[in-house]
């Protein structure tokens, strides 16, 4: 499928070009601070005699670019503590976006989508297994997590469910008629929380917390393939999964 940043990395980009607008002044004597230093090494390897000049050369511009660029990006993360968190959201969620392309590979899943933006929040992964239902995958980073994150972190993943269940009531409802359409019964989306970061080491292989999911990151690709639960045909898979990226491209389109 084709690759969408996340929610938290959009923010991290919003959040970095606002920050870079405020200290556009300082970032401009940083700037021309590398410029000076880049032209003064390059009369002095212009200069001087020696082999491999130019790969000299350009080496030195590139390792120069690269140290003003980290020097920004330092700056700006130590002066921005919710930076920091949507790093480490885009993070987590590239690294569990990762592991769906694995699993789809694999065959352990039809389809899914990344960050579907809604009014009342995000759905970080919306995920159609081959054989148990649909997910809605909740992707964490925390290099440690304390009594009240569990909890905490399992009412998120449950809003998000139900808000993938709404949304799927509501594209299916739209294709009535559709032969694929399952407005029969109720739409039921399992979530599902995924942990990067060193606390992952720390989930238990069942753990299930208020009727929550938690998983190692690393375990998620063995979680799927172990999945036996409602089987979902290809047909209704991929009629789904269209409707869901048809609403999502109008949706954006009237946002823009």
């Amino acid at each position: 499928m084709a690759s969408i940043a996340s929610y938290p990395a959009r923010r991290l980009k919003r959040r970095r070009n606002e920050w870079l607008r405020r200290n556009a002044t300082v970032v401009a004597l940083v700037l021309a601070g590398f410029v000076v230093i880049g032209v003064i090494s390059s009369l002095i390897l212009l200069i001087v005699p020696m082999p491999g000049r130019l790969y000299s050369l350009g080496l030195v511009h590139a390792a120069l670019i690269a140290a003003g660029l980290h020097l920004l990006n330092s700056a700006f993360l130590a002066h921005d503590q919710e930076a920091v968190w949507q790093l480490r959201g885009a993070w987590g969620e590239d690294n569990t976006r990762s592991e769906l392309q694995r699993a789809k590979r694999k065959r352990l899943i039809w389809d899914w989508i990344d960050s579907f933006e809604l009014q009342a929040g995000d759905i970080d992964h919306l995920v159609i297994t081959r054989h148990g239902g649909v997910l809605a995958i909740d992707s964490k980073w925390r290099n440690h997590v304390t009594a009240e994150d569990v909890p905490a972190m399992a009412r998120s993943s449950r809003r998000a469910a139900l808000r993938a269940e709404g949304l799927l009531r509501s594209v299916l409802k739209r294709e009535s008629g559709a032969r694929h359409r399952t407005t029969a019964k109720p739409v039921t989306v399992t979530p599902v929380v995924v942990l990067w970061g060193a606390a992952r080491t720390g989930v238990p292989s069942d753990a299930i917390i208020d009727g929550v999911r938690f998983l190692d990151g690393r375990q998620l690709l063995q979680w799927l393939g172990d999945l036996d639960g409602h089987e979902v045909p290809r047909d209704a898979a991929r009629g789904v999964m269209k409707l869901l990226k048809d609403y999502r491209s109008k949706v954006t389109s009237a946002m823009r």
